[in-house]
């Protein structure tokens, strides 16, 4: 990239420096007309009439000679004569770059010589030749005039039009550099930072390796990263799962053994016992839920996560969800009321929608007080079934509504230990959109209220 732009920097020095000493030429032709215009043309004119004016005060005194020939008269003519001749000697050597010049004032002054030695009768053919080469020396001043003001002229138009070429070209070439710089740099860097953003949102991304050689590298770098990165999320996932057995196999037989104890098949138990009991048997339910949590939370990171979308009815799945509840409801005296108000059905994995109203469930049952309710209501809306679970606590702080969906976010209360591991929303989000619908939460005054919707798992009649 930076020969290619060091390529164009060159080019563009080259083409300036060109047109610009065209342009010091054209300027340089303009400064050498005017000089000649002042320093040649206008003294040689300015000299010529000078000449031209002693020339008729000589023939005036010659005249006068001619009458008077005793009174001087004619020594007066020869003396302004010589004035003449004196400063056509003067001015022969300054004019050695002007020839056609130089020859005129050459006849002009072996004229003058024959004036001067012309009688009486001769006098006045002599001082019509003499006119004569004074006129045509006039003449050849007003062409040198004309030439070089021509001269002058078309070096000013030549040196406009080489500027505004100039300035053309230096716009033209600035606008090439910067849409070359726009195609070596830009497109790659969208690209870099398009592969980069889904990367971040957990998605795969191909990352094209095009441009300068170092942008080619930082493609090839983040491609082998996410090679990298994949390895490792199956290595995790690996151990993740290896993990998750060995615990969850322990549990479910520590679980069968203070439900089966509970039971009372192996004798009856006293207050205490059953107490003790019933705390173990809830605190393994709760690090089962936690264990089987993250599972969830890792096969949503990996989008492997599997669905059987079908037709749903919330009646029956929320009976089923009466059923789950009941007793870890009762240990707090709060009560589920279920309400539905459509006939319609969802459009949902069954197992996956009641893991989500199970979330929304535990999370309304941790943080609502004792003797309370819950609420839970299906109706029709506009994209599909719409589903709210109330409950009647303190609510969250409004800064906190969408953060709450973050995964091991927490809300914090003063002098309380936090409930859970912080997944269960994050879970909840992420299964309701993958299943093609939205949730959101609002503060009710008092209580939270969690809304979602999925689609319409039939037509309507």
């Amino acid at each position: 990239m930076l020969r290619r732009v060091l390529g164009f920097a060159l080019a563009t020095v080259i083409a300036v420096a060109a047109i610009s000493a065209l342009a010091l030429r054209a300027v340089q032709t303009l400064q050498d007309s005017s000089n000649t215009l002042l320093r040649v043309a206008i003294p040689l004119q300015r000299d010529a009439l000078r000449i031209n004016t002693l020339q008729q005060q000589a023939e005036f005194y010659e005249r006068l000679a001619a009458v008077l020939p005793h009174q001087g008269y004619h020594e007066t003519s020869a003396r302004l004569v010589q004035q003449e001749q004196d400063q056509l000697t003067e001015l022969l050597p300054k004019l050695a770059a002007y020839p056609q010049i130089a020859a005129d004032l050459r006849a002009v002054q072996t004229q003058l010589q024959a004036f001067a030695q012309a009688d009486a009768n001769q006098l006045h053919a002599a001082q019509v030749l003499l006119d004569a080469r004074l006129k045509k020396l006039s003449s050849d001043l007003q062409q040198l005039f004309q030439q070089e003001a021509d001269r002058a002229a078309k070096a000013r138009q030549h040196a406009t039009w080489l500027i505004l070429a100039l300035v053309l070209l230096s716009a033209l070439l600035a606008i090439l550099v910067i849409w070359r710089v726009q195609v070596s740099l830009s497109r790659p860097l969208n690209g870099i930072l398009a592969a980069l953003e889904e990367m971040a949102a957990g998605r795969s991304a191909l990352v094209a390796e095009a441009g300068p050689p170092e942008l080619r590298a930082v493609a090839k770098s983040i491609s082998l990263m996410q090679e990298r990165l994949a390895e490792e999320e199956k290595l995790r996932h690996l151990f993740l799962s290896q993990i998750s057995h060995e615990l969850k196999t322990p549990l479910a037989s520590a679980r069968s053994g203070a439900e089966l104890l509970l039971s009372e098949r192996f004798g009856a138990l006293d207050a205490r016992q059953r107490e003790i009991l019933e705390i173990i048997n809830r605190q393994v339910h709760e690090l089962f839920l936690a264990i089987q949590e993250m599972l969830d939370l890792h096969a949503l990171r990996a989008r492997n996560l599997d669905y059987q979308l079908e037709p749903v009815a919330p009646a029956s799945l929320l009976r089923e969800l009466e059923l789950r509840f009941r007793s870890l409801l009762e240990q707090k005296g709060q009560k589920l009321q279920c309400s539905v108000q459509t006939s319609r059905k969802v459009r949902a994995d069954p197992q996956r929608l009641l893991q989500i109203l199970s979330n929304l469930v535990t999370n309304a049952h941790k943080y609502a007080p004792a003797e309370s309710r819950i609420e839970i209501a299906v109706a029709e809306g506009s994209e599909g079934v719409n589903f709210r679970v109330r409950d009647y606590g303190k609510g969250i702080p409004e800064p906190l509504l969408e953060k709450v969906f973050e995964e091991f976010f927490q809300v914090q209360e003063k002098g309380v230990l936090s409930k859970g591991t912080g997944l269960g929303l994050a879970i909840t989000r992420e299964l309701v959109e993958a299943q093609g619908g939205e949730i959101s939460l609002h503060n009710a005054s008092p209580g939270l209220l969690a809304e979602f919707w999925l689609p319409y798992g039939d037509v309507r009649a």
